[in-house]
């Protein structure tokens, strides 16, 4: 503003210096590139008068501004861009990272978009730029859809990103998405292989700043234009000299940057490429503040054991919050409609600190950089005791009846299980049964056959009923691939593949506990938001049978402002919830902005958790409904 008005005291013309502003800063022209307009001076304007000429120049500060220094000095450096498509080990396409990534920055922007005070883009910019710069450096063919029913209509890379209606789940940020300029299209988000959202072009810098190793520095030593002929004995270098001899300085060799790109409204997976790999995720933190870290255990279904996720005082905590339980709801309860394959205690915990903190840094680890309660269901806590297990299964769920109106289908548009969580709250001897087994697997971790295995156990005076299910299954553990509880351990696996479809590899059980008493958690994240909440998949054609009373309701979507005057003392530091759902800070001149429904309750509280003001959504209009406290 203050640069616009310095410019229109000089001309003495504000609304045609605005007018040029707006006209050439930027275009976003179909497929176009940025382009320069030139504009004749008016015949009564001064030769010496150049604040039109100086516009393009502000225009291209700006963008300066916007792009960090170090992403500046990136672009000349040989670095590649290695693309992944979602759980996928071997890359789809590669470009080096050039100045065309600043060229396409600049046919994105429009002068809104880099207002005088901006650091950075926000995140779904950035993705929208770095989807078609991706684009534009890949063949048609590099990076498209893998899927039996690709997009007829839009294909190659951006095929890929947009899946189209019918397979894009719908979630809390969707409206929030930038379509493509050139094609109204989706784009992709971006993670790095430990799972960080690329949300930024100074976190791109840094990204590319730390994939560049010794090497650049080594060939760059291989030039004799450096004063001493060549001669250099390596005295005062920070390397051998062998290592510069050894030096590959090929283009081939240049460094990647490694990236994973997944399809808008779906979710990001891991992908490890051996057993035994570590990720170390940095950017999720566990017990006492130490960064979470996964071990591969298996590549097919991909199993990981988490460590640093919780500790042993949080698993005692769980226990005695479970053991104390008086709600008949969450309390420890014998399954009865399915006794003939669970033979087990559960319960839940909701609420408790602890849960409440497991479920953050779950989410968190998935690689999500927003917590969400409706992608998550509470912390199950299961007691084994003596000759109990749980026969085998799968945690991604189907239909109880053709009256259901939740869209389970999510290899479609549709929400359900997509990772499980197993928390190890007490250690069980090798000995002694209680094992955690995936009977499909085709690698094992046994060498008895189950025959064997049988044999062995009825021979050392088997506690188990002889032909029963619990027996069989017995021989099954210690002939399959299984991983035995230690107290504090978990586990991560996924129940569906990058694409939504079911991973029928994920087929697991509980195995029989020989002795002693085994405690466990499990905890499910979704794909999209449960049928309780917002933003929930439904059937098309069924939302009128939803109710509008609760949470969970498909009328048609309402755009409510909701806005802090600060005019209440008691609102200095007040915070918005959705039913009980926390939904963010409402502090003094504050204000944010969702799609709900019509029949949604939501309140505003102070810092003391009391309610100050609720409101209950009508069936109105469905844009511009503001609220104020």
């Amino acid at each position: 503003h203050e640069c616009l008005k310095t410019m229109a005291d000089r001309a003495h013309h504000f609304a045609f210096i605005l007018l040029l502003l707006s006209s050439f800063c930027f275009s976003l022209g179909e497929g176009s590139r940025r382009k320069i307009l030139t504009f004749k001076r008016e015949k009564n304007k001064s030769e010496d008068d150049d604040s039109i000429d100086a516009a393009p120049e502000i225009c291209e500060r700006s963008i300066g501004r916007l792009l960090p220094q170090k992403l500046a000095s990136a672009l000349t450096t040989n670095v590649v861009l290695s693309i992944h498509r979602n759980g996928e080990r071997e890359e789809c396409g590669s470009s080096p990272i050039s100045a065309r990534l600043m060229d396409s920055a600049l046919q994105l922007f429009k002068p809104e978009h880099c207002p005088p005070d901006a650091k950075d883009l926000d995140k779904y910019t950035m993705e929208t730029l770095l989807t078609t710069f991706v684009n534009q450096q890949l063949s048609p063919t590099s990076c498209q859809s893998t899927d039996q029913d690709p997009r007829k209509d839009l294909t190659g890379f951006l095929g890929y990103c947009d899946r189209g209606f019918e397979q894009t789940p719908p979630q809390p940020d969707s409206y929030n998405l930038k379509e493509i300029p050139s094609t109204g299209s989706l784009p992709c988000r971006f993670f790095t292989r430990e799972g960080v959202r690329i949300s930024s072009l100074q976190q791109l810098a840094t990204l590319v700043k730390n994939s560049t190793k010794l090497k650049p520095d080594l060939c760059e030593m291989t030039n004799d234009d450096d004063g001493d002929n060549g001669n250099n004995t390596g005295e005062h270098l920070p390397f051998e000299v062998e290592d510069l001899e050894k030096a590959d300085c090929s283009v081939s060799s240049a460094p990647k940057l490694e990236i994973y790109a997944v399809p808008a409204g779906r979710v990001f997976h891991f992908t490890p490429k051996h057993v035994g790999e570590i990720f170390h995720l940095d950017h999720a933190r566990g017990s006492h503040g130490n960064p979470i870290a996964l071990s591969v255990l298996s590549l097919e279904p991909p199993v990981f054991e988490i460590v640093n996720l919780f500790d042993a005082e949080d698993a005692q905590t769980l226990i005695e919050k479970s053991l104390n339980e008086k709600n008949p709801k969450y309390k420890l309860t014998r399954p009865d409609n399915d006794a003939k394959r669970k033979t087990m205690e559960s319960g839940w915990d909701v609420q408790s600190p602890v849960a409440k903190l497991l479920k953050r840094r779950t989410l968190a680890m998935l690689g999500f950089d927003e917590y969400y309660e409706s992608h998550m269901d509470g912390l199950q806590i299961v007691r084994y005791n003596r000759t109990k297990a749980y026969s085998f299964h799968m945690d991604y769920l189907y239909e109880d009846s053709d009256k259901e109106v939740y869209d389970f289908q999510s290899s479609e548009r549709g929400g359900n299980r997509f990772a499980s969580i197993i928390f190890y709250l007490t250690d069980v001897d090798d000995a002694h049964g209680g094992e955690t087994v995936f009977p499909r697997m085709p690698l094992h971790n046994k060498t008895l056959t189950k025959k064997q295995a049988i044999r062995k156990i009825r021979e050392n005076g088997n506690q188990l009923k002889e032909g029963s299910w619990e027996e069989e299954m017995t021989g099954i553990c210690q002939s399959k691939f299984t991983i035995q509880p230690k107290k504090s351990q978990a586990i991560l696996f996924y129940d569906q593949h990058p694409n939504g479809t079911i991973d029928l590899m994920s087929y697991h059980g509980g195995c029989p506990l020989l002795k002693g008493t085994k405690w466990i958690a499990n905890l499910w994240a979704w794909n999209a938001a449960r049928a309780d909440f917002a933003y929930a998949p439904f059937k098309r054609g069924q939302a009128e049978q939803v109710e509008t009373s609760g949470p969970g309701t498909l009328s048609a979507p309402i755009t409510v402002l909701f806005f802090n005057t600060g005019q209440n003392p008691k609102t200095e530091r007040a915070t918005l919830y959705w039913f009980e759902q926390y939904m963010g800070s409402l502090a003094h001149g504050e204000s944010i902005r969702f799609k709900t429904y019509a029949g949604h309750i939501w309140h505003v509280k102070d810092r003391n958790g009391n309610i100050l003001k609720t409101w209950k959504i009508s069936d109105g209009k469905t844009e511009g409904q503001h609220f104020s406290v």
